[in-house]
């Protein structure tokens, strides 16, 4: 990049070099020709390469620099001496040299580029040329004081001069022709929206210099929240100018004014090519002051008037002075309403839309579009269709012609074959009803074949068929009914008892709308030997069903086989009928029945028993049947023997029979797959067992066995040790048995899921509070990460909170150091996306399908029954979502599942319950309702230091006790005798409905929480008792009731 850098800067002092000496080239072309030609005299305040100076003086030049032209054009550009004024003697050199010049012939008509001409000269030139008519190209409106543009500075409002107001001897046009600031501004606000900086390239010029000016006024009061930054050349270099560029903001706008530079030799370089290769470096679009940007040359575009505007006005203000009679003082002229004006190429190069800009926009150097391109291509390729489509209309024609004869001569010969076939035709006209129901039909042609089996023309043609056949009609519409709606041809056999002959009836729609073609063909002879074939058929099929046996005979010479009478499965079809060529097939239409997997062992033993290696053959098999378009396999027994052999012993025809076994196989492959079943349900109870046996003894072993030597501890420690042990090893007891409940309950079908409307991110909070207590390893953080502000959901709070807690509890167990994270989000409007990820181990790619799998441990040697992610699926799966992982080995696991979404409304603030605090100041009394005496001496040792006790053996008692003691609080066995919890709830909560109540209850599953609930209690705890949790359960419910003194 360094290296580019350097290239690009060579190539811009190159570029600098060049336009240099274009404009020395440009001033000395321009010098003075001796001469008594009336002159037009060009005063061009810029250098010669200026595009904006070149405007004026190229369309003047062309039009009177000819040689018919009375005139004859002088430019003197002021460009390199002028930037180098500095005082008024340095400016009398200069006009000293300038009218001496052209004393001895003045001009015709003055032409003044640039308001500093004017500025500077104009005293002289009324005092010179006072009767020289002038014409002023100027950018601004108004005139000050000579210094100013000497100094080259901006002029303030105070010292400006408005040109309408000149009232000097002077012919004065005033082509005002200014640069349109603030619709560029503006124009670069509707193409940039995200603008809020304006970088400004401009020179040292007087103009430059009024520019800046002018656009601080315009950007402070129409554009207050952009901030402006003046690139000043000569005060900045052009390296410097790239660099800075290159490192603006993206939000950044440009607008390039002019940039001229001094050489070192004094001469001006106007450096407007430069744009192209600042556009490089400028990461916004340059866009631009004066029509300079329509080329290709980086500048995107901006309000100003093109070229050719411009040079015409000038042109006809030029032809009017100079043809006119020219009166003292000032006249303004101007241009009009300018145009947003866009190079298509740099406005697409810099990434920005044409559909931004203005409606009234003018793009230049915009792709031709395919008709201007192709105008006259698409003109003659049209030119030639027609003539190509006039030439095969011709063809079209004459074939036409020929084919009509050639019809004309076949419906001769069809009208003969009509009158003579041997097939018995008619045409009926349809008859419909206003519900479009055919109710009857007319026959309007016959063939003569009609006449000879059955009636004559005269009885049918033109009558209905209500009239000719009465009997048969309705049947006939029906059939034509049939015909109609399906557009399919239909056939039946008829006898047409009066003359005892069978028709096979062919009907058609026909080619005209509301016709029906109908087709007799007499085939009495082939109906009667069917029915002597089908009577024989049927009578040996009887004798073969008995022995359930199909026989057949190979041809081998002719490669046929034949069926005899009955055909075997192996060739059977959807057909009821078959004539004496189905009879006989060839043996690869036999052998292509016949399953894949069993055709060349078939194979192979018929060509045994053709080389003479065995007698006879007996094989099994799977053949192909398809009927009512069902494909399927049937099970087939075949045994074959030879029939007939040639004179050299060869077998000819082999003899054979077929049985289909189906049924029989079905009953061999139930055998085997009930044996298969009983031997894996076995193998899976012993495993089951054996593993249920390693789970419960693993916890059971530690709990006994540190219960045993907990007496014989000595210190506090050690006890401490001992105890938290046979807690965690309970506490994983526990989860055995749930497991298994949850199991049981899922194989049964009867896993019950109770909904509710609860706030998801207060839930997720408590799974990370009780994460973070069960995590023992301090290398694990534990962070839950919200989503969503807020999310009321109607979901089952229960099993959710179990798939949670089965996957969080995975994680910790196979993270030794890192990250736990998990949350939701919504997937879309219908499902909650839940994720649990962790940075542990991971899972081996082959491996992930399993882990969703019972008893599936992919550790063998970690603590678990591996239930846990099985009962997860079927939970999330009822609940009517999907479940996944995503794992990287080493780099952790990200478990994961979905849930509908149903939100709901929560009231921010629940109603409470108005009671009045107690206020207490000795100890508590809590009483317990329990009927097992070891469990009351449970509750007693955990309460009784800080609580005074009541005991209740059964729910009656309670009651009692309660009126008697009036206790703080009651922990309520559910099942008890003489009263349930229940009802000695419902009684206490008639003579009082604050006091804190607690359920103790071995039941775990969310229907029991829900009644419990809804039946008078606060709380409830489950057994086995946990006595933290109970003792800060029993704490939290009396802080709701009680004052503590």
């Amino acid at each position: 990049m360094k290296y580019l850098q350097i290239i690009i800067r060579v190539f811009i002092i190159l570029v600098a070099f060049l336009l240099n000496a274009v404009n020395v080239f440009g001033e000395v072309s321009s010098a003075f020709k001796p001469g008594n030609e009336d002159r037009i005299l060009i005063l061009n305040a810029y250098s010669g390469s200026s595009r904006w100076s070149n405007d004026f003086i190229i369309p003047i030049y062309n039009s009177y620099q000819h040689k018919n032209s009375p005139y004859v054009v002088d430019v003197e550009h002021m460009g390199s001496q002028f930037m180098h004024l500095q005082n008024a003697e340095e400016l009398l050199e200069y006009e000293e040299g300038l009218f001496g010049k052209y004393a001895d012939n003045p001009p015709k008509l003055l032409i003044l580029l640039g308001s500093a001409s004017w500025g500077v000269l104009r005293d002289d030139i009324e005092k010179q040329w006072k009767d020289v008519p002038v014409i002023l190209c100027t950018e601004t409106d108004y005139v000050g004081p000579q210094e100013a543009y000497l100094e080259r500075r901006a002029i303030p409002v105070e010292e400006r001069t408005p040109l309408k107001d000149y009232k000097g001897d002077l012919s004065l046009t005033v082509f005002y022709v200014p640069a349109y600031l603030k619709e560029t501004v503006s124009l670069m606000q509707d193409l940039m929206p995200e603008m809020d900086e304006l970088i400004f390239l401009s020179d040292a010029r007087y103009i430059s210099a009024q520019f800046r000016s002018d656009l601080k006024e315009i950007v402070s009061k129409n554009f207050p929240e952009l901030e402006i930054k003046d690139y000043v050349a000569g005060v900045m270099t052009t390296d410097a100018l790239a660099d800075s560029l290159s490192h603006a903001e993206a939000n950044s706008g440009v607008l390039f004014c002019s940039w001229h530079q001094d050489t070192q030799k004094g001469n001006v370089v106007l450096t407007n090519n430069i744009s192209r290769i600042l556009s490089y470096y400028s990461s916004s679009p340059i866009f631009s002051l004066d029509n300079t940007g329509l080329q290709r040359n980086g500048l995107v575009g901006g309000y100003f008037f093109d070229e050719k505007t411009v040079g015409r006005k000038v042109v006809e203000i030029t032809n009017g002075v100079l043809s006119g009679v020219n009166e003292k003082g000032a006249r303004i002229v101007d241009c009009g309403v300018p145009t947003p004006m866009f190079n298509y190429y740099d406005l697409m190069e810099a990434g920005l839309s044409p559909g931004l800009c203005p409606p009234n926009s003018v793009f230049y150097m915009m792709p031709p579009s395919f008709w201007e391109q192709h105008k006259y291509s698409v003109i003659i390729a049209i030119v030639v269709i027609m003539l190509l489509f006039m030439w095969l209309r011709m063809g079209w024609l004459s074939r036409a012609r020929k084919k009509q004869e050639e019809q004309i001569r076949l419906m001769t010969s069809y009208h003969s074959l009509f009158e003579n076939m041997p097939i018995v035709y008619l045409k009926q006209q349809l008859i419909y009803d206003s519900a479009g129901k055919i109710v009857d039909y007319i026959t309007v042609e016959a063939n003569p074949r009609f006449e000879k089996y059955f009636k004559s023309m005269g009885e049918v043609i033109g009558k209905k068929g209500s009239e000719a056949d009465p009997k048969g009609f309705e049947r006939m519409c029906h059939l034509y009914s049939m015909v109609t709606s399906t557009q399919k041809e239909l056939s039946y056999q008829y006898y047409y008892e009066n003359i005892g002959n069978y028709f096979n009836v062919i009907l058609t729609p026909s080619k005209h709308k509301g016709f029906i073609d109908v087709f007799c063909v007499d085939n009495t002879e082939l109906a009667e030997t069917q029915q002597m074939l089908r009577s024989a058929n049927h009578k040996l099929s009887m004798s073969l069903d008995v022995a359930n046996i199909v026989p057949w005979k190979w041809d081998l010479e002719k490669g046929t086989m034949l069926c005899d009478v009955n055909r075997p499965v192996e060739l059977s079809h959807d057909d009821s009928m078959m004539n004496e060529d189905q009879l006989s097939v060839p043996d690869y239409q036999y052998f292509a029945k016949i399953c894949k997997e069993d055709r060349e062992r078939v194979k192979k033993a018929y060509k045994e028993l053709t080389e003479g290696n065995v007698s006879k053959i007996k094989e099994e098999y799977r053949v192909i049947v398809r009927k009512n378009g069902v494909a399927r396999y049937e099970w087939v027994e075949a045994q074959a023997t030879v029939d007939k052999r040639d004179e050299k012993g060869n077998p000819i025809t082999l003899i054979g029979s077929s049985l289909v076994i189906t049924g029989r196989k079905k009953m061999e492959e139930d055998l085997i797959t009930a044996k298969e079943k009983a031997e894996e349900s076995n193998r899976l109870k012993s495993a089951f067992l054996a593993n249920m046996s390693h789970e419960i003894r693993t916890p059971l072993n530690a709990i006994v066995g540190f219960s045993s030597i907990l007496a014989d501890a000595e210190e506090p420690e050690e006890k401490e040790e001992y105890i938290n042990i046979i807690e965690n090893n309970n506490t994983l007891l526990l989860q055995l048995v749930g497991d298994i409940l949850d199991l049981s309950k899922i194989e049964s079908g009867t896993l019950e899921f109770v909904y509710s409307d609860i706030d998801l991110n207060a839930l997720f909070q408590e799974l990370e509070e009780s994460a973070r207590l069960r995590q023992k390893n301090d290398a694990v953080v534990i962070r839950y990460l919200p989503e969503m502000p807020d999310c009321f959901v109607n979901i089952e709070k229960n099993r959710l909170t179990q798939v949670v807690t089965n996957m969080m509890n995975n994680a910790m167990k196979f993270t030794p150091s890192g990250s736990i994270t998990f949350g939701y989000h919504l997937k879309n409007t219908d499902f909650l996306y839940f994720y649990i990820t962790d940075t542990g181990y991971g899972i081996e790619k082959d491996k992930k399908d399993t882990v969703f799998g019972r008893f599936v441990k992919l550790d063998s040697f970690s603590q678990g029954t591996g239930l846990g992610l099985s009962i997860c699926q079927s939970i999330v799966e009822n609940l009517g979502g999907e479940i996944g992982v995503e794992s990287e080995p080493g780099k952790g696991s990200t478990f994961w599942f979905t849930l509908p979404y149903r939100p709901v409304e929560l009231k921010s603030v629940r109603e409470q319950k108005e009671h009045r605090l107690n206020k207490v100041e000795s100890k508590l009394t809590v009483l317990i309702a329990e009927d097992n005496e070891s469990n009351f001496l449970l509750f007693e040792s955990i309460l009784k230091r800080q609580y005074n006790i009541l005991h209740a053996w059964d729910g009656e008692e309670a009651v009692e006790l309660f009126k008697q003691y009036n206790p703080h609080l009651i922990l309520m066995d559910i099942n008890m005798p003489k009263k349930t919890g229940y009802e000695a709830t419902q009684l206490i909560r008639e003579m009082s409905p604050t006091v804190p109540i607690m359920a103790v209850t071995a039941y775990v599953y969310a229907e029991d929480e829900e009644r419990i609930l809804n039946s008078g209690f606060d709380a409830y705890t489950s057994k086995p008792i946990n006595a933290q949790k109970l003792q800060s359960d029993i704490v939290d419910l009396l802080k709701k009731q009680l004052i503590f003194m």
